[in-house]
């Protein structure tokens, strides 16, 4: 019974695809917080992403987030980045953090 169970678990776990996260630098991407809640607005999070990661060679069309970026080291915004007719969800997150000035990493999550 056990092994019907493991095998039946594979299977689901087969068929639901694995998820990966392509993770890039942003090679040297800095951003700076400003505001009471000390946070990389929206628009400048989404401009860096668009034009400072590179993805297989091509830089995103477009860049969408639901919000700014907090100036905390391991925050993160989970936004979509658009590549032609292909959207992807890019996490950005606050790599390092210097006063206002935040460093910005990026990663893609890609189904394989």
């Amino acid at each position: 019974m056990k092994r019907i169970i493991i095998a039946l678990g594979a299977v689901a776990v087969l068929a639901a695809g694995v998820v990966t996260v392509v993770n890039m630098t942003g090679h040297g991407s800095v951003a700076t917080a400003s505001g009471a809640g000390s946070t990389v607005p929206r628009a400048d999070v989404e401009e860096r992403a668009a034009k400072d990661f590179p993805y297989r060679g091509a830089d995103p069309d477009a860049v969408h987030c639901p919000s700014g970026l907090p100036a905390k080291q391991g925050a993160m915004v989970s936004c979509t980045a658009v590549f032609g007719q292909q959207s992807k969800t890019m996490e950005v997150t606050a790599d390092k953090v210097d006063g206002d000035q935040v460093s910005l990493g990026f990663g893609l999550l890609e189904r394989r």
